[in-house]
């Protein structure tokens, strides 16, 4: 707490005034995220996965059984990074004398990460700055609408926790580099082992500390050339420096490795290589960074032994010769890490919307970050870079936080051209960064007022319905470069607070609406089928759809106590994991079954999934031993399912064109044919002529004597005008199919009975197994020449979800 007090008691009011504001900033960050606090249950997909362990450690007091026989049955290891599971249901047991459940547990424990989030990132700051920098840094992380997304009440997947972890960790690193002694050294290394057992990834902070104690030495040769001029260099004060701020990263870097290897069976090392691969980077890149930290590993090695030779007390000789031996630890780790990565992601990371590329350095993409960070945040992030370059000029040194800050901020930020899921962690790193900079104002009050009126000419979009541009320019450019030429510097302060404070009140307003948002909840449509679903199985029944609702599926049924397996999930599993039928093949076999028109094919494809034959189990026992059948159902993977429900929902409308690409994927040729449902939305009604406009005339319906013809135009590939064959529209409640002959584009057209929008599918998507289910519940269509499903029986069926059984 002395980073919050002061033990002057003259300070008293002036602790207690930041203390205020901070308890503030929690209290807006929790208003904002509470409008899902009364949800039935946890949110949307994943976060069904974190309740599940929940509830399995505390069935099993604290002691995680080893398989997960519910997930891609006929199971998996359980995940040796289950922190956040743990950490549920330790919650829960501290509030259940106060009646509170371990779903209730779950839905509130996204708040109360949210709050440690917002002192951890307020402690960043202040160690960087001081109270104001460590303020805002709080503030741009709790209300930043890359967090506020993924951390509502009842939204308990890890990014809340990655948020808090993330900053503990830098906080606990950038602290042992100021201390320099063994307590903050034993901080750290705990604060980056309880990041790793909470997320996979949480590596992330040491490998920015890895990536900026090897590139210190570059950015010091840049900023001595452009010092003097020169490539002349004081090589022993450089590598002097190197070594004093790198030996305490090394320190938290060895004993973290050394803990977590027996821990996680997980280094370092095969984390940053197993994420190039994730993330698709290809094999020079990764070649690269093999090069990079074996010219990390042997700089050290250098040192190392440079020092033994220096060192005259026989304690630091030896601790200095336990040093270098542990480089050849190091050049373990790394040539393992690297050998082991994977060639290539799971294809399934090829439909991940959070893993869909970006493009950073268009205007879309900038914009588009800027609208996760905010506006403001982003700016001042990378204003960071202008404060440097100021800095140079002035011929100031660069402190070694200013670089991690700005190296880090390039790396997540070039990151997410990779994927939108890493814009939580930019956002992290831009926090901190624009707290550093307006923590600043005072020491460089000129940079800091002109990135402040960047950051409004920036969101002059935003206001321009609003403020007339003459107006608002004044504003955001004459004022500021008024007061700096005046050289008046309280009004220069004072310009700075004003611009902070208004986008201060535009971004809590901001977060306001965004929290209000919904779309997170499970439907009642879904909670209905799923009830069915719950009431309707068994421990032998197994679930099949599309990957995404797999965690709603396994978690509801648990929460219910009637499990049932399911056929895929959203955890990707891999062939060390799921030796019989790893993801990848699974979300083929899955898109597939879905996509084709042959039922016999499609039945054979899900038949194998009942259970794992004598030579599959043979083989799973063989890696995992008996540990299969410790799991929290008490039953034997190996023994087959009874019964195989399928579903077919509202939903996969939407995600059709995976499971088609994925139905369809050349692993040769790394690639598949997707094919889309297009929906359009009623744009036009031309009374005179008697048309309908759907998708501002992509789709015409108009009516030729007794019928109506719907006309697809599509200049840009060459359609005009042309009739699709196959209709099907409601006429007074009665059900209409009208196939209109010698038209020139086959395929279906299904009209909403409203006449509001209308989904067209192609001849292929017509003929599919999913459009048999879903939009004629497996009856088929003669009109059509669709056959009726023979192996499919529909046993529930609501206006979003449709469930069969499948009769082998």
């Amino acid at each position: 707490m002395a980073l919050i007090f002061s033990s002057q008691p003259k300070n008293f009011l002036k602790n207690l005034a930041v203390v205020g504001a901070l308890l503030t900033i929690i209290t807006i960050a929790i208003f904002v995220r509470s409008s899902t606090i009364n949800s039935p249950t946890v949110l949307d997909y994943d976060p069904w996965w974190f309740y599940r362990y929940a509830q399995t450690i505390a069935n099993n007091n604290w002691k995680l059984p080893s398989w997960d026989v519910q997930s891609f049955y006929p199971g998996r290891p359980t995940s040796p990074f289950l922190g956040w599971s743990y950490t549920i249901a330790f919650l829960h047991s501290l509030l259940q004398n106060f009646s509170i459940s371990l779903m209730k547990a779950a839905i509130i424990s996204p708040l109360i990460m949210v709050a440690l989030t917002a002192i951890a990132a307020f402690l960043v700051g202040k160690l960087l700055t001081n109270n104001l920098g460590g303020l805002l840094t709080s503030f741009f992380i709790v209300l930043a609408p890359a967090l506020i997304g993924t951390s509502m009440a009842g939204y308990c997947d890890t990014d809340a926790p990655v948020a808090f972890y993330f900053f503990l960790s830098i906080f606990a690193v950038l602290l042992a580099l100021k201390k320099r002694n063994l307590p903050t050294i034993a901080f750290a290394v705990l604060a980056n082992l309880l990041f790793l057992w909470n997320w996979g990834g949480g590596w992330l902070a040491l490998i920015l500390f890895t990536v900026f104690t090897f590139a210190l030495p570059f950015f010091r040769v840049f900023e001595n050339f452009i010092h003097t001029f020169s490539l002349k260099l004081n090589l022993q004060e450089l590598v002097a420096e190197w070594f004093e701020v790198s030996k305490p990263i090394f320190l938290i870097i060895l004993f973290t490795n050394l803990i977590a290897y027996p821990l996680f069976h997980y280094t370092l090392f095969a984390a940053f290589f197993t994420g190039l691969s994730f993330t698709g980077l290809g094999l020079l890149i990764r070649i690269f960074a093999l090069i990079v930290l074996l010219g990390w590993c042997f700089m050290f090695a250098y040192n190392f032994f440079k020092k033994i030779k220096q060192e005259k007390t026989i304690k630091s000789r030896i601790c200095n010769i336990l040093y270098l031996s542990s480089i050849v630890l190091f050049l373990f780790f790394t040539i393992t890490g690297f050998s082991a990565a994977p060639e290539h992601p799971l294809i399934v990371n090829i439909s991940v919307a959070e893993l869909q590329p970006v493009n950073i350095f268009s205007r879309e993409g900038i914009l588009s970050v800027a609208s996760r960070a905010g506006i403001l945040t982003t700016t001042l992030s990378f204003g960071l870079l202008a404060l440097i370059i100021y800095k140079i000029w002035k011929k100031e040194k660069i402190q070694p936080e200013e670089i991690f800050l700005f190296l880090s901020a390039i790396f997540m930020f070039l990151l997410i051209s990779r994927g939108v899921r890493f814009d939580l962690q930019f956002t992290i790193i831009a926090s901190i960064a624009a707290g550093y900079v307006i923590g600043n104002y005072k020491k460089y009050p000129i940079p800091v007022l002109m990135l402040m009126s960047a950051s409004l000419i920036l969101a002059y979009p935003i206001f321009s319905r609003i403020v007339p541009p003459i107006i608002f320019f004044s504003l955001a450019i004459l004022i500021p470069v008024l007061a700096v030429m005046k050289k008046d510097e309280k009004l220069v302060y004072v310009l700075i607070l004003g611009i902070l404070a208004f986008q201060s009140l535009f971004f809590i307003s901001n977060a306001i609406q965004l929290g209000q948002a919904t779309g997170m909840e499970i439907s009642q449509n879904w909670y209905n089928a799923l009830d069915w679903l719950v009431n309707n199985s068994n421990k032998e029944t197994i679930v099949a759809t599309w990957w995404d609702p797999g965690h709603i599926l396994a978690g509801y049924s648990y929460y219910k106590q009637k499990p049932f397996m399911v056929m895929a999930d959203g955890a990707h599993c891999g062939p060390n994991d799921c030796i019989v039928y790893n993801h990848d093949i699974r979300i083929h076999d899955m898109g597939r079954v879905f996509s084709i028109d042959n039922e016999s094919e499609a039945t054979e494809i899900l038949k194998k999934y009942m259970g794992p034959t004598k030579e599959q189990c043979d083989q799973i026992k063989k890696v995992f031993d008996d540990k299969i059948y410790n799991n929290p159902l008490k039953v034997d993977p190996c023994k087959p399912m009874s019964k195989m429900y399928v579903i077919a929902s509202s939903d996969l409308i939407g995600k059709y064109y995976w499971l088609s690409y994925f139905g369809s994927f050349d692993y040769e040729k790394r690639t598949g044919e997707g094919r889309n449902f297009i929906q359009l939305q009623l744009t036009n009604y031309n009374q005179q002529r008697g048309i309908l406009e759907y998708g501002n005339g992509i789709i015409s319906i108009t009516q030729k004597g007794n019928k109506l013809v719907a006309i697809l135009n599509l200049p840009q590939q060459g359609i005009r005008n042309a009739i699709i064959k196959d209709m099907i529209y409601f006429q007074q409640g009665s059900q209409i199919n009208q196939r209109t002959e010698n038209a020139t584009v086959n395929g279906l057209l299904f009209v909403d009975p409203s006449f509001q929008f209308v989904i067209f599918m192609d001849e292929k998507i017509e003929k599919s197994i999913f459009t048999n289910m879903f939009f004629f519940n497996g009856k088929g269509l003669k009109e059509f020449e669709i056959p009726e499903l023979k192996n499919f029986e529909l046993k529930y069926s609501n206006p979003e979800v449709k469930i069969f059984e499948v009769k082998f």
